[in-house]
């Protein structure tokens, strides 16, 4: 069924994937925990893939029964359960729910069962600490009725890295063009969000390939965070789908001069290896950017990007910024990061069902913990892990970015912000390619996910942009901005999203109190959890936060990123603010899409601190007000260890502002 949009704007929800055993599908049994050999030993290296026991049978053996299921070590296939090491505990014996917490509790206290990669991610989406939206499992097998067969495979890359995953191969003969993809960080490729695309796109005549990303799943290898190593892993693939086998599975791709004729769709961790697979476009970038010894034989970069197309969802551009934007570290995402990397890669998969200090530190390469352990103790991250994420970043390479890419954000996303694909959307298009941006509701949040319906018009306009790049080789008929309007629950669209607009609405902060200047106080705990709700939570006006109320008298939309301008002096060195926006109505007060943009200003003494916000898309009607909040702490971030707090200068003579990209009427 060809799922794509309809006259009124809505998508057509693909036809569910049926439950219960079906037959007709090829797979090939899987390896339980207790199947796996132990961990590495210490003295194997950082860079050593784990040993694996391997069945005697060939890598597409396949029954014609059920899905592709792991077995649950203690019988059965049930459903995962929360891991019994229990929620983490502070010392004064309440529960204590924060991600760093849970990686304390890793540490602490091995678990004595054997639980799964799955069961223990499955805990931590119960703890509260995966995002909602990010589909940690998939029990639905391929429909027996489905135009397509999938035959799960074992390949080695082009270092010998055992790389596992699954082709879903369209009915005839073919030569059919190919979309390959990968999975979340932490997951592997048997998640639902990888099932509803491969459905999608094998029900419409491509090969989807997915894949377990190196270190991750059942591959083999070091987790690498989307570098050299895993751009060559992608490389290798499409190099042997364009020959016509993955491991032992026969494919029949079509191919032109560069290679297969093909797009990646992926979402997080699957966007960030497009980027960085989209940036070897040249010899010269190969070599730049590639392992010395990775060689392809149908892949040679003179005619650019081996990709005919993207679509990166959710995806970063600048790793700095997601994970301590200017300088401020998200204390939260840190910290589950390294728990989901160590439990996804090694921590719980590694056989003995044991994490420890070793596990959290060699499941993924060297620098993701020292990273955080560096962030954690200094408050920042130090030249090496900027320099390090940096390099698995598309802001290091965007002149090389020119392969046509529809890039997919939200809103509400508080990992990897709108922004950010802002930013990549612009890189694109500015190096001549065409770029298309949806934004939507749901990705990295922890209140707001994606329905059913949404996902549907996500990969109705994936497939449209696919098929405009691949079957036709022409620009797709997409708007060159879609976004959700949450309070409409609508769509809207637009030319571009600038975060200057080609309107703008100013807001002093002097027209909205009459004293001159408020201290915000830096206070031991948190004052605030913006980004775990939408209600508001600097109820310390004057003492930890400071409020400035705007009315709003005539109707406007704000479209994009608004830019603030603070006057502020600190209270001690290297201080920290936390500045907010919420709509104020009727109904009471919202901070808009759950968003906060931290200020990290420099130098000494009295100083404006000019800022790029976080995109926002809100409309406002005569008699609402809009409030800009300014807090000396927020418990998604670090506060600072050596400021007491800020003076914000409001009166006359000051100079703080906001302004507004206003959509024009």
């Amino acid at each position: 069924m060809l799922v794509t949009g309809t006259a009124d704007g809505k998508a057509i929800v693909p036809e569910p994937l049926l439950e219960g055993r079906r037959s007709g599908v090829t797979v090939r049994s899987r390896r339980t925990p207790s199947q796996r050999t132990g961990p590495l030993p210490r003295e194997a290296g950082l860079f050593a893939g784990r040993p694996r026991r391997r069945r005697s049978a060939s890598a597409n053996d396949s029954v014609s029964t059920g899905p592709a299921r792991r077995e649950d070590p203690h019988g059965g296939t049930r459903a995962p359960v929360v891991p019994d090491c229990g929620r983490p505990y502070s010392r004064s014996g309440r529960v204590d729910g924060s991600p760093n917490a849970f990686c304390r509790q890793l540490v602490r206290y091995p678990m004595t069962r054997n639980y799964t990669r799955r069961s223990v991610l499955s805990g931590l989406v119960g703890a509260g600490l995966v995002t909602t939206g990010v589909s940690v499992t998939s029990t639905d097998p391929v429909a027996a009725d489905a135009p397509y067969s999938r035959t799960d495979f074992t390949t080695a890359s082009w270092d010998g890295t055992e790389l596992v995953g699954s082709t879903y191969v369209p009915d005839g003969d073919g030569p059919h063009p190919v979309v390959l993809g990968t999975h979340g960080y932490g997951n592997d490729h048997t998640t639902a969000a990888i099932q509803r695309r491969a459905d999608v796109y094998a029900s419409n005549g491509y090969v989807f390939c997915a894949y377990d990303s190196r270190g991750f799943g059942e591959s083999g290898g070091e987790v690498g965070v989307d570098g050299p190593n895993e751009v060559a892993d992608a490389l290798a693939l499409l190099d042997q789908l364009a020959l016509g086998e993955v491991g032992d599975v026969p494919v029949n791709v079509a191919t032109d001069a560069n290679g297969p004729v093909c797009a990646m769709d992926g979402l997080s961790y699957a966007g960030g290896i497009q980027l960085n697979t989209m940036a070897v476009s040249t010899p010269e970038t190969a070599e730049r950017l590639l392992p010395a010894d990775a060689s392809f034989e149908t892949i040679s970069f003179a005619e650019g990007s081996p990709l005919d197309a993207a679509v990166p969802r959710w995806a970063w551009h600048d790793l700095r910024f997601s994970l301590a934007p200017r300088g401020v570290v998200k204390a939260g995402w840190d910290s589950l990061l390294l728990a989901t990397g160590a439990t996804g890669s090694r921590g719980l998969t590694s056989g003995d069902g044991k994490p420890s200090i070793y596990d959290l530190k060699y499941g993924v390469t060297e620098e993701v913990p020292e990273a955080f352990v560096t962030a954690t103790a200094q408050n920042d991250f130090d030249g090496d892990s900027e320099a390090f994420y940096a390099s698995r970043s598309p802001v290091s390479k965007t002149e090389t970015l020119d392969t046509p890419s529809l890039f997919v954000s939200s809103w509400t996303d508080t990992l990897f912000v709108p922004n950010e694909a802002v930013w990549n959307y612009r890189a694109v298009r500015d190096n001549g390619a065409e770029s298309r941006l949806v934004l939507f509701r749901g990705a990295h949040t922890f209140e707001e996910t994606a329905d059913e319906e949404m996902n549907a018009r996500l990969d109705s306009r994936a497939l449209q942009f696919v098929e405009a790049h691949l079957r036709r080789n022409e620009e797709s008929e997409l708007p060159p901005v879609e976004y959700y309007e949450t309070q409409t629950d609508s769509w809207s669209t637009t030319d571009d999203i600038d975060p200057h607009g080609s309107k703008e609405w100013s807001v002093a902060f002097a027209d909205a109190r009459l004293d001159d200047s408020t201290v915000v106080y830096n206070s031991v705990a948190p004052s605030s959890t913006s980004q775990l709700t939408s209600e508001e939570e600097d109820l310390l006006d004057g003492v930890t936060a400071v409020h400035f109320e705007f009315p709003v008298t005539e109707q406007r939309e704000l479209l994009g990123a608004p830019s603030l301008r603070l006057d502020l002096e600190p209270l001690g060195t290297d201080p920290r603010l936390f500045v907010k926006v919420y709509h104020v109505d009727e109904t009471g007060e919202t901070l808009v899409h759950d968003q906060v943009t931290p200020v990290h200003p420099t130098g000494d003494g009295r100083r404006t601190a000019e800022v790029e916000m976080t995109a926002l898309q809100r409309s406002l009607d005569v008699g609402d007000r809009l409030r800009i909040t300014v807090a000396a702490t927020d418990a998604g971030f670090y506060s600072s260890r050596k400021a007491a707090g800020a003076r914000i200068y409001h009166g006359d003579d000051a100079d703080s502002a906001v302004t507004f990209p206003v959509q024009p009427d």
